[in-house]
């Protein structure tokens, strides 16, 4: 789908997976617009031609909430987007986030997630390097990720509504 740039996180998987033998790709969604381009990219990929990319397609509420919880790192190469649900979804579950600064992510996700220009494919790269091999900036996105959530949840987000209402009528 042209919001999201699944290309660009397959190139960038594969650059952080060449040194790391362990490491794994879950992409979950609906395919969108951009199929044929992300299957070209897989069919290039080296990690994906050796079985450590796996497309689940179309997963459950309860899916999402369990793969986001056993992440490593949540990769969101957003090319534009309207909010940014699922960076907040994998900072309530204590998921690190990486993800481009496109959109309205910036102004979502502040500064509790490592923000990369949209399609630098070597930033991708470098900023799931940083969360992934190194504790101490993994812990401060997790815990900057979880205070963000709690400041976006529904009753903060009703609360603060109700204040513009009446600061208006």
């Amino acid at each position: 789908e042209p919001r999201t740039d699944k290309t660009m996180h397959v190139r960038a998987f594969d650059a952080v997976a060449a040194d790391d033998p362990e490491l794994r790709l879950v992409l979950a969604g609906d395919d969108g617009w951009g199929t044929a381009a992300l299957e070209q990219a897989l069919a290039a990929s080296p990690a994906a031609r050796s079985g450590r990319v796996a497309r689940l397609g179309f997963v459950t509420d309860a899916e999402r909430a369990d793969l986001l919880a056993g992440a490593a790192v949540l990769a969101y190469p957003s090319v534009y987007e309207g909010f940014g649900l699922p960076p907040l979804e994998a900072m309530a579950a204590g998921t690190p986030v990486v993800a481009t600064a496109a959109g309205a992510l910036p102004e979502v996700l502040g500064d509790a997630a490592d923000l990369v220009p949209p399609g630098d494919t070597d930033a991708l790269a470098g900023a799931l390097e940083r969360v992934l091999g190194d504790e101490a900036p993994r812990r401060d996105l997790v815990e900057r990720g979880r205070r963000r959530a709690q400041a976006a949840s529904w009753p903060a987000s009703q609360a603060r509504f109700a204040a513009l209402i009446h600061s208006l009528g």
